[in-house]
């Protein structure tokens, strides 16, 4: 697993959860309830997202990415880029469900930097 393989699992966990909240809170209006209701399917979106994109990696056979990466990352992708778009939505064209896919998608590749920045460190490290 390289630094790259870190961002493109990051964008696509980002663009997958995009469409789940996507489907979840805004299609269906579904009502969480609470601020706890919100966090806590945030989360399990965030899982559900990262456990995703892990096993296409696997089927891929790709350079699989650990979950203790991916899931954080699909967090702070639902809190940061995602929260505030999905409140504020105008209507439920296409272009703008699209909107908000590429917004996860760029919040996931933004997310993946400190863990790719970190692996990036500790494998130049190892070769010198």
């Amino acid at each position: 697993m390289n630094w790259k393989h870190i961002i493109s699992s990051g964008t696509g966990t980002g663009a997958i959860l995009a469409i789940f909240i996507l489907l979840v809170f805004v299609l269906s209006e579904l009502d969480p309830g609470s601020f706890a209701g919100l966090c806590g399917g945030f989360l399990a979106l965030s899982a559900l997202s990262a456990i995703i994109i892990n096993k296409i990696s696997n089927i891929m056979e790709w350079p699989e990415v650990n979950l203790k990466i991916l899931i954080p990352i699909g967090f702070f992708t639902s809190v940061i880029p995602l929260l505030g778009p999905i409140f504020g939505l105008p209507n439920t064209n296409p272009i703008t469900l699209a909107t908000v896919v590429a917004l996860g998608a760029v919040g996931g590749a933004f997310w993946s930097l400190p863990f790719a920045g970190w692996n990036y460190w500790k494998n130049r490290e190892k070769e010198d």
